[in-house]
């Protein structure tokens, strides 16, 4: 249960809008699994957003930055602190920096959605994205964990980011400075003191888009055949082992631990590294589910698997 806390009526003083406490935070992740923040800010501006980092920083309470709310399992005790939903409230646009015959200079916001920015670089005539069909969520996201598929990475494709540090301030940093590795950033580039505020990319420009359409529809229906996109999931698990010639999907599946169940939390017989809630599951039903999956592929093949979704 959430509690009460002052935090929220000086936050009030400092935004003109959108402080709410004991929000359940279940409806905001793809999961459809957590208890109640304390406090839930959704900014009307970057600038309001900044402010009230800096005050909650300055505070010492505890806080989380939620986008889509895909790729995390929210525990069912809620979350003792402030969530700053980045999304619905604030403004999102793609802003061209310089352009030339062959190639766009765009600055994105972190919160704008990854299936929003692929269709409206499609419909301008920019490609470099098509590898990002499919994936949820938000750019801040995708910079936090370099999200990608076997088409490519958003490493990519990004020039820099700019980010909020609680004690730097705004900065900029480029790509070779953020240290982005296979699903992850280099460790002293992002964490609880940074925020992801915008990102710039450098995408082609065709004049014919028709094969890169082509490319996004295969990938789409790739993943409707291959992903079990019509439960709430928060996607792939788990990481593919670098030390394996079999992914992680498949090693769990040879571990024989499709459709296995803990409570409402199933893993898929559709792809093995997507563990579903299929029945009103609980946080601690996923976890002692993704526990006994590491547990039995490290018993069968002396593999650890990495989480790749990220507990809250």
């Amino acid at each position: 249960m959430a509690r009460k806390t002052p935090i929220a009526a000086d936050l009030k003083k400092i935004l003109s809008a959108g402080v709410r406490e004991s929000v359940a935070l279940a409806p905001y992740a793809t999961y459809r699994i957590g208890g109640a923040a304390d406090v839930l800010v959704e900014a009307p501006s970057e600038l309001e957003l900044i402010r009230a980092l800096q005050y909650v920083h300055k505070s010492g309470i505890s806080f989380f930055i939620l986008g889509s709310g895909s790729n995390l399992l929210i525990d069912d005790r809620g979350f003792r602190g402030v969530v700053f939903n980045l999304g619905p409230s604030l403004p999102a646009h793609i802003e061209v920096r310089r352009e030339d015959d062959e190639h766009v200079w765009i600055r994105v916001p972190a919160w704008y959605s990854k299936a929003q920015l692929l269709a409206d670089a499609l419909d301008r005539s920019w490609a470099g994205l098509e590898f990002s069909a499919g994936i949820p969520g938000t750019l801040g996201g995708a910079v936090y964990m370099n999200a990608g598929t076997k088409w490519g990475a958003y490493a990519d494709v990004i020039e820099s980011v700019r980010l909020y540090h609680v004690q730097q301030g705004v900065i900029e940093k480029t790509a070779a400075e953020m240290g982005f590795r296979y699903r992850g950033h280099g460790e002293a580039s992002l964490g609880r003191e940074s925020i992801v505020l915008s990102v710039d990319l450098k995408l082609v420009k065709r004049a014919q888009m028709q094969t890169s359409k082509d490319l996004v529809q295969e990938i789409l229906a790739y993943r409707g055949d291959k992903q079990p996109l019509e439960r709430p999931n928060c996607g792939s698990v788990f990481k593919n082992p670098e030390n394996s010639e079999r992914g992680a999907g498949r090693l769990i599946e040879a571990a024989g631990l499709k459709r296995h169940r803990i409570g409402g939390a199933m893993i898929s017989d559709k792809h093995a590294n997507f563990i579903l809630n299929v029945d009103h599951a609980s946080s601690a039903d996923i976890k002692s589910l993704i526990a006994l999956v590491q547990a039995e592929v490290e018993k069968q093949f002396s593999i650890a698997l990495e989480r790749e979704v990220i507990f809250v």
